[in-house]
């Protein structure tokens, strides 16, 4: 479990993370030039492209209040032709993101059933077997007097 929550959580993870904010109506890098660069360096796109993209896109929506990433996804889809590396970029953060949490989350979830399995079908005699084991394991054992 540790593990895992080192893995989740890692340095690589969060300026991952944190590169895709530039993508986010509602984060403080929306559309910031400067986060680009490690933005691309993870995705792996053409930042000369994406930043000149970034720059038309913010001029455009300044007028518009955006507050989700589907509003503006579906600003941009209408413009398709003239922000082909934006588009690319966004469809790959945003359908391959939630993918990579649900499949962290499910280990977790599948350990909870086993766990809850082996309570519910667990017998009194197995239930007692292991509270005696329990209790005893307090008691110093003199091996010289058994």
């Amino acid at each position: 479990m540790l593990v895992e929550l080192n893995d989740r959580f890692s340095s690589k993870t969060l300026s991952l993370m944190k590169s895709i904010f530039t993508v986010y109506p509602n984060s403080t890098n929306f559309l910031n030039i400067d986060a680009i660069d490690e933005f691309c360096f993870h995705i792996g796109g053409d930042s000369s492209a994406l930043k000149n993209e970034f720059l038309v896109i913010k001029s455009m929506l300044q007028s518009k209040k955006i507050n989700y990433v589907i509003e503006l996804y579906s600003e941009l889809i209408s413009m398709s032709d003239a922000f082909p590396q934006t588009l690319k970029n966004d469809n790959q953060c945003h359908i391959t993101m939630p993918i990579s949490q649900v499949t962290c989350e499910r280990s977790f979830s599948k350990m909870k059933i086993i766990k809850n399995y082996l309570r519910n079908s667990m017998a009194n005699e197995r239930l007692s077997d292991l509270t005696v084991m329990a209790l005893e394991r307090d008691f110093e054992i003199n091996y010289e007097r058994v």
